[in-house]
């Protein structure tokens, strides 16, 4: 009887121990799945940001190819200032073009602040086009 109470035990302990490593794993496997939620909800973010931003400069462009159309029909001075303010936006354009695609490239570690530099070079591109093309009228 005191064997089998000894033994009862023992396989007790080991079962306990199992449950317990298993817990560990289960707490572990959760930990990494809430990582790897993050990871994904961030990666979906950054998607999501990248494909509006890549709308918004596609409207833009378009924005900018109809008044450069408008242009030219202008004579002389009000022609030459308004092909040097259209220079000005496509290398502005240029600049912003080159920070969205370097946004594309990075992790998620600087993203955000990545992020923040090409959501203002955008607000500051969609300033100078509404300033270029008040200048048109």
């Amino acid at each position: 009887m005191n064997l089998k109470f000894h033994l009862t035990a023992v396989a007790l302990l080991a079962i306990l121990a199992g449950c317990g490593d298993n817990s560990q794993h289960k707490a572990q496997d959760t930990a990494t799945k809430a990582v790897d939620g993050t990871k994904d909800f961030t990666t979906q973010k950054k998607d999501e940001f990248l494909a509006a931003m890549g709308r918004k400069m596609k409207d833009l462009d378009a924005r900018m190819d109809e008044l450069g159309k408008k242009s030219q029909g202008y004579r002389e001075d009000a022609k030459s200032e308004s092909d040097k303010a259209m220079a000005g936006l496509r290398e502005q354009r240029d600049a912003l073009g080159k920070k969205y695609d370097a946004l594309k490239k990075t992790g998620e570690d600087t993203w955000e602040k990545a992020r923040a530099g090409v959501a203002s070079a955008l607000g500051d591109m969609e300033k100078a086009y509404e300033n270029a093309k008040s200048r048109f009228n």
